[in-house]
């Protein structure tokens, strides 16, 4: 009785095939590739008197950095910079902090992590906040930074978090 080899074409496309669906199965696995955003947003006009005049520098802006992968957060900093780009607030802060705020896709917020209130005065130093708390968001949406002084809300800068 005559015996006839697998043909060699047909057992290599098997090989193939069982080779890409294991490293498909395998990239499915990984999960989502990390990302990070950074933007700038111009801190409301800053007045003072100077001579007996009005002086009102909008020169400085908060600086928003963040990192993760789909709706998944893994570090989050904002800082106020002034018009160098130095780590220096350029100005004298009071009662000052940075808010984490959470928008769904209809802008509705749904959580807020308020920072430390830092009730002493900052002249020209770093103000800053930096958060290593790992969040899964709830929806998508917006991921923003919120800078307050003395209650009042200076300056917004927000990064769109989408499938």
């Amino acid at each position: 009785m005559l015996r006839v080899a697998p043909p060699i074409i047909n057992l290599s496309r098997q090989i193939l095939v069982s080779g890409t669906a294991a490293v498909l199965i395998l990239a499915a696995g990984a999960g989502i590739a990390d990302a990070s955003a950074v933007g700038y947003a111009k801190v409301a006009g800053f007045c003072f008197e100077a001579q007996g005049q009005q002086v009102c520098l909008p020169t400085i802006s908060l600086g928003h950095f963040i990192k993760g992968g789909g709706r998944s957060i893994t570090r989050q900093e904002a800082s106020v910079q002034d018009t160098l780009g130095a780590d220096s607030s350029g100005l004298k802060w009071c009662n000052w902090r940075i808010d984490w705020r959470y928008s769904d896709t209809n802008g509705r917020t749904y959580l807020t992590s308020r920072g430390p209130l830092h009730s002493s005065c900052t002249w020209g130093a770093s103000i800053g906040r930096v958060d290593k708390t790992k969040r899964t968001l709830k929806h998508y949406g917006k991921a923003c930074a919120d800078f307050f002084v003395s209650g009042k809300r200076r300056a917004t800068q927000c990064h769109y978090i989408t499938k």
